[in-house]
């Protein structure tokens, strides 16, 4: 039995609002491949668009995937969180990752977790989306969606260990926060809180 079998009683499917555009960067290569430009210029086109579908560092065209076919409105100015609903009364904080255990929240700070905090004051619901992408497909093997309120205390303790480990050395060390799967399957369970998910 795997971690996940563990936690079936608060686990629910994901529907996707929009699952026919889960494959809209294959499709769009295909299309290039099947037009009657110039060979060079199409494989031109199809290496740049592979180039920025592989990159490490860039996920970007993944969280749009995301708001694509979760049909949440994406955020392109990467201030604050990276989608919302439709309404408004959502925010989404997106992980696309090519590691199937998880991802990090880089850079993490008290400022962070507490504007995650504050969507309970201003009546809003926070998300932590963790996509699975698949490198083949340019679209995701799984889903998953987890209540962001959840990472909050282990967020801020893990943060002031950190510092109080690092207040001897002149310089802070860059703060990241693993976000795995197994850990969030436990904090569901700890506080109680149903998580969903799709897979293809």
């Amino acid at each position: 039995m795997n971690k996940e079998q563990l936690y079936q009683d608060l686990r629910e499917p994901l529907l996707l609002a929009y699952p026919d555009k889960m494959n809209k960067y294959t499709n769009l290569i295909q299309s290039i491949e099947q037009t009657n430009m110039e060979q060079s210029q199409c494989q031109t086109i199809i290496q740049l668009l592979k180039m920025t579908l592989d990159s490490k560092q860039n996920n970007e065209p993944y969280e749009e995937l995301l708001s694509d076919v979760l049909g949440l409105i994406n955020n392109v100015q990467k201030h604050g969180f990276d989608a919302m609903s439709q309404d408004g009364k959502e925010e989404y904080e997106y992980k696309p990752t090519k590691n199937k255990s998880g991802g990090t929240i880089n850079d993490d700070s008290f400022t962070k977790i507490e504007k995650c905090e504050l969507l309970c004051e201003q009546e809003k619901k926070g998300w932590l989306i963790l996509a699975l992408i698949n490198t083949t497909s340019y679209s995701f093997d799984a889903i998953y969606k987890f209540p962001l309120e959840i990472y909050n205390d282990a967020r801020r303790d893990y943060l002031s260990r950190l510092i109080e480990k690092n207040k001897t050395k002149t310089t802070q060390t860059r703060t990241t926060f693993s976000i795995t799967l197994s850990k969030s399957f436990e904090l569901c369970r700890k506080y109680n809180k149903t998580f969903y998910v799709w897979k293809s």
